[in-house]
């Protein structure tokens, strides 16, 4: 564990479970609590002062299924600033994303309700693999506090996809029963010495996760890119011209590889965008596609404009990826550009749209070309 390091803990479980009351007992900082409704609205984060961990506080999980799903909501806003963060060069590693979830379960209610564990396996799911700690609060008696143990652990077993490390029973305050008795705090030293345990693992998961999800959020930007552009194509490829070879199309398509390097940070040249524009493998497709297609008129070509257009993207995308990912080098543009192209000759888009117009030869009246590649792209992603 490096100096200064903190684990970042995101505490959760349902309203009144006692998760307030745990954050103050480990961080030192008075913490709003009360009885009944759940008390925070929004996210907050303290610090301890005595153990390397920050902890995240959240809003509880209601009975109403609005509420549930405000809460839900809440963790994954929060998902997206983490990932937001990540982006920023002066914000340093350790303070982003989640490493732990301690998802805390009152001991006293008797029982743990197995839909209450799918809440936060939903409302975290972004954050694979994550270390997850079942924290038994209000552990008062030991006959329940067994008993409760090995209900937890059959609850998790239900729920597939979660890391469940630890069940660890905690009573964060001094609980009086009466004049002569009192439950003493207890648990807390064990929860953060077995949470720390996991420091470095945690760490790395969490990096991961934040990788991922800083690339799945590049992919589904430049995926609303290329579907934009495929629109446009289509728009453009209907218009009653010749259609040999699609040259019409390279301003588009030249435009469409620049914005998708762009999105991924590559830092790409003219001579790179314009080798993957003019390769033959966007010829090859259009010709195949054409030969296929009796009779292609302002329908077909806007279809095969699209289905262009829509290939050349989505191996952009491919080849971006593997840049971004240090697995290929932007000055290799000969190896790019093979990429490139085997990707769009092996796109599946190439045979379903062959396939479609075998089918649909004699039902094309009336029917735009934007409605067809729909139609086509629905088809291709059931395969």
């Amino acid at each position: 564990m490096a100096e200064n390091q903190k684990l970042n803990v995101l505490v959760i479980g349902s309203s009144g479970a006692g998760k307030s009351t745990l954050i103050k007992a480990i961080s030192g900082v008075e913490v709003l609590t009360g009885i009944g409704e759940g008390v925070t609205k929004k996210i907050d984060v303290y610090e301890s002062t005595i153990w390397p961990i920050r902890c995240i506080d959240t809003k509880g999980f209601e009975y109403n299924i609005f509420e549930q799903w405000k809460t839900i909501k809440q963790i994954k806003k929060y998902t997206k600033e983490q990932v937001n963060k990540s982006k920023k060069e002066n914000v340093a590693d350790e303070e982003i994303g989640i490493d732990v979830i301690w998802y805390c379960i009152e001991g006293t209610s008797g029982r743990t309700f197995e839909h209450n564990i799918k809440l936060m396996n939903k409302a975290t799911n972004q954050w694979k693999k994550i270390p997850v700690f079942a924290v038994i609060t209000k552990s008062y008696s030991d006959v329940d506090t067994r008993n409760n143990i090995e209900a937890i652990k059959q609850a998790f077993e239900k729920v597939k996809d979660i890391n469940l490390v630890n069940i660890i029973p905690v009573v964060a305050e001094e609980y009086v029963i009466n004049e002569e008795v009192k439950v003493e705090p207890k648990g807390i030293e064990d929860l953060c010495v077995k949470t720390l345990d996991c420091f470095e693992e945690a760490k790395d998961i969490n990096k991961e996760n934040r990788d991922r999800m800083i690339l799945n959020q590049k992919r589904f930007t430049a995926n609303e890119v290329i579907a934009g552009a495929t629109a446009s194509a289509g728009a453009i490829g209907a218009v009653p011209i010749p259609f040999p070879d699609a040259t019409f199309l390279i301003p588009l398509e030249t435009g469409l590889t620049k914005i998708i390097f762009k999105i991924y940070g590559v830092d790409y040249s003219l001579e790179l965008v314009n080798s993957i524009v003019g390769s033959t493998a966007l010829t090859i497709v259009a010709k195949t596609i054409l030969k296929a297609i009796p009779g292609a008129g302002a329908v077909a070509n806007g279809v095969v404009a699209g289905a262009i257009v829509l290939a050349l993207g989505e191996a952009v995308v491919v080849v971006s990826e593997l840049i971004y990912n240090g697995k290929i080098d932007v000055s290799q543009v000969n190896e790019i550009v093979d990429i490139v192209s085997n990707n769009i000759k092996e796109n599946p888009i190439v045979s379903a749209t062959i396939n479609y117009f075998e089918k649909n030869a004699n039902k094309m009246n009336n029917k735009k070309s934007k409605e067809v590649l729909e139609e086509i792209k629905r088809t291709r992603n059931k395969k």
